[in-house]
């Protein structure tokens, strides 16, 4: 039985414990904007139930967790470069919290996750990508969404960031760890 658009609304109505507004949109990824309270969803080909709830989780966690005007303001006080630092940290905070707060969303990430691999959503076939070479802040990001599906290299001395990652409870955690890490 197939769950329709309107059906996955009430639940991340639900999930996000207020009324957001959800739109269905030709994006190429989701979004949650923290200001207006818009969950936007993409509207793809080929959605698997998995990985539209992967993409609702993700976003609710933003909803519930990242405050807008931390966000915002810490893009506005540092230099547009570390946005990148600041997303990726934050989503491994706000997957973590969702993950906590909702005991089976873990297996709702990774096959969503998995299934994102499975459709090269993040280029590494296309763009011939190596993670073993990849920059240390885009090891971290496929660490936390990926990780559990492919293995992540990280030299000894760089270790002490996963640990600070995983310990951060709070947006101000993110920042600190953000201007360090950038």
């Amino acid at each position: 039985m197939s769950v329709s658009n309107s059906e996955k609304s009430i639940l991340a109505k639900l999930l996000a414990s207020e009324n957001i507004r959800i739109e269905h949109q030709k994006v190429a990824t989701a979004a949650f904007n923290l200001r207006d309270r818009a969950l936007i969803l993409p509207i793809w080909k080929e959605m698997s139930a998995d990985l539209y709830d992967l993409l609702i989780g993700h976003e609710i966690g933003h909803a519930l967790y990242t405050p807008a005007e931390g966000w915002h303001d810490a893009i506005e006080d540092f230099c547009n470069g570390i946005k990148s630092f600041l997303n990726i940290l934050e989503d491994a905070r706000i997957e973590r919290m969702i993950k906590r707060r909702f005991a089976g969303a873990g297996n709702t990430f990774r096959d969503g996750y998995a299934r994102l691999m499975e459709d090269d959503f993040f280029g590494f076939k296309k763009h011939n990508i190596d993670i073993n070479k990849a920059s240390l802040i885009d090891r971290i990001n496929c660490y936390y969404k990926i990780g559990s599906i492919v293995h992540v290299p990280f030299k000894d001395e760089e270790r002490h960031w996963l640990s600070e990652i995983d310990q951060a409870e709070t947006w101000e955690d993110v920042e600190r760890i953000a201007r360090k890490l950038y």
